[in-house]
């Protein structure tokens, strides 16, 4: 699924009596920035993730929300194979970008992981200045020409809203910094390297009201110049600021398709009880 679909499309019915996944993706993305089909994954003998199929378009922000433990989190995290570190791990399927398959053989995860670039759930930035977290990644690249640092850390800066707030105290500790310019200096040091896909795991769920604000006008700024996939708990949440959402339920996507559509025609009598709030 290359393009955004025009018309609903359904898998078959399912065994398990949860209803089959519908997808009404929106049109305007560039294409496809992941491919994911058939995709499970096992920790251990249990089963974390089931035939998840899901086109994630080029320059949009898709959301993926459900309940608690439903599999939002590991999802996300299996895109830049960050589950790898867990014991047990099995997967089966595809996940591609570019047309070749990231759990293929021979795949440089260093590599994979510049391309999809993370922020977590609370701001986790480094305990050194501002300009040193920034240019941390080129760095372990071996770049240090000052030249490349310093324009690196101007435009990684601009790009999260946090240049002039920063621009003058480059050289002092990011931990002096509020937890909502923290987060945004969390994005910089992701979107340094230039990835082509931001992960964002409930990147908001540690900052008050007003951080929360800057962080989703800043992911509004940034859609276009990357495909963003973004985990939340918060339906107004994925509202606001997503072209696409994914529901997800006990480990299966139940529903994929323009954000509008999700929220206020969904498809599937599943997708409408939860963000109804009948339950969840």
């Amino acid at each position: 699924m290359a393009t955004a679909q025009t018309t609903a499309q359904t898998t078959p019915p399912r065994s398990d009596g949860i209803e089959p996944t519908v997808y009404h993706p929106r049109e305007g993305g560039q294409g496809s920035a992941l491919d994911i089909r058939n995709f499970n994954l096992w920790y251990g003998e249990t089963q974390a993730l089931h035939d998840t199929t899901i086109d994630v378009q080029k320059g949009l922000v898709t959301a993926l929300i459900g309940p608690s433990g439903c599999g939002k989190s590991t999802l996300l995290r299996s895109l830049n194979r960050m589950n790898d570190l867990v014991d047990g791990l099995r997967v089966s399927g595809e996940v591609k970008v570019d047309g070749f398959d990231i759990y293929g053989p021979g795949v440089d995860v260093i590599a994979l992981r510049k391309r999809m670039g993370m922020v977590f759930q609370k701001p986790n930035p480094f305990a050194m200045s501002i300009y040193d977290n920034v240019t941390y990644p080129l760095r372990v690249d071996g770049i240090t020409k000052k030249s490349i640092l310093d324009d690196t850390v101007e435009r990684a800066l601009r790009a999260a809203a946090l240049w002039d707030e920063a621009r003058d105290r480059l050289y002092t500790s990011a931990l002096g910094m509020s937890g909502g310019q923290q987060q945004r200096l969390c994005i910089a040091r992701a979107v340094a390297s230039d990835p082509e896909v931001l992960l964002m795991d409930e990147p908001c769920s540690a900052l008050d009201p007003i951080a929360t604000a800057k962080i989703e006008n800043l992911i509004a700024d940034l859609r276009g110049q990357y495909s963003i996939v973004i985990v939340t708990h918060s339906m107004s949440q994925a509202a606001r600021v997503s072209d696409n959402t994914a529901f997800m339920y006990l480990g299966r996507i139940i529903e994929y398709g323009a954000t509008d559509t999700v929220f206020t025609t969904p498809k599937v009598a599943r997708t409408n009880d939860y963000v109804t709030g009948r339950f969840g």
